[in-house]
């Protein structure tokens, strides 16, 4: 008879250690079936565990976004991915953040409210919103310097994840940082622009501002994808586009030959280009009072 190559113990000795790595095979993909499954990258990064996070980091760095691909070989991966994280964690407040200073606009009071030294939005004769609660000088400059601050810390923090070499040689990191000089010299100008500029250059300051503040958070919240969609779109609107310009056209010559003979059109509607830009002010609806309150008298 053959001597068996395992004797009973050697053979009592392998079915332990091969039920030891089945046991441990079993609670590893027990692990992986409790493992949640996130449908965002997001949600990867704040909830997930380390492998969903490493698999999250990855995928954004595929597509230049978040952490850089060479951020993920360097030596200070950890640190830099410690800031990383709890940018995103703080995703919640840069929202807010962004949402707060579009409600600024229906907050702030408008800047044509101060005429002749008083302040005309409260009569509801002249002004139909003029009871709204405006924020008054004081509450709107505390406003706008909360927003300001933590959006000045929003564009800046991935200087700590990203580097200062990194960070500048993103197109779209120096235009955040130029809205933000742009936000805070907005504040100032806006209070002293009334006493500097005629009626003209106020609407157009006042209506300026105001698409240059949203359209700069429209790309902090976008992106440029984001822009190469809306341009897209224009493109397939522009018959629309072109309708709205020959609707305002014959509109201001209607404008401006039914009040030719009348005290407004002296004084108002002097000439066609004057009806044309008081009727694109009225259509754009900056709601100034001093266009269509004469008119509907």
């Amino acid at each position: 008879m053959e001597t068996p190559l395992i004797a009973e113990e050697g053979r009592g000795f392998a079915s332990g250690l091969t039920a030891a790595f089945s046991s441990r095979r079993r609670q590893q993909s027990g692990v992986h079936q409790r493992r949640r499954s996130f449908f965002s990258r997001d949600d990867a990064l704040t909830l997930g565990d380390n492998y969903q996070k490493a698999a999250a980091l990855v995928d954004l760095a595929d597509d230049g976004v978040g952490l850089p691909e060479e951020i993920l070989n360097d030596k200070r991966f950890e640190k830099a991915a410690k800031f990383y994280f709890i940018y995103i964690r703080l995703d919640l407040l840069w929202s807010l953040n962004l949402f707060a200073i579009v409600v600024l606009n229906f907050l702030e009071k408008p800047l044509w409210c101060q005429k002749n030294g008083s302040d005309v939005c409260v009569e509801r004769k002249y002004y139909f919103l003029g009871q709204l609660p405006y924020l008054n000088e004081r509450q709107s400059l505390t406003y706008e310097g909360i927003t300001l601050l933590i959006l000045t810390i929003y564009n800046l923090f991935p200087l700590a994840y990203e580097g200062l070499h990194r960070y500048w040689e993103n197109n779209l990191n120096k235009l955040k940082v130029r809205r933000s000089d742009d936000g805070s010299m907005g504040g100032g100008g806006r209070r002293s622009t009334e006493t500097r500029l005629s009626a003209l250059s106020l609407h157009l300051s006042n209506g300026l501002e105001m698409w240059t503040r949203e359209g700069g958070h429209k790309i902090e919240v976008k992106g440029w994808e984001a822009m190469g969609e809306v341009v897209l779109l224009l493109v397939l609107v522009c018959d629309m586009l072109a309708l709205s310009t020959l609707f305002l056209l014959f509109s201001s010559w209607l404008a401006y030959v039914i009040f030719e003979d009348t005290e407004q059109g002296e004084s108002m509607f002097t000439s066609y280009g004057t009806t044309l830009y008081q009727m694109f002010v009225l259509f754009t609806t900056s709601n100034n009072p001093d266009v269509w309150v004469p008119a509907y008298k």
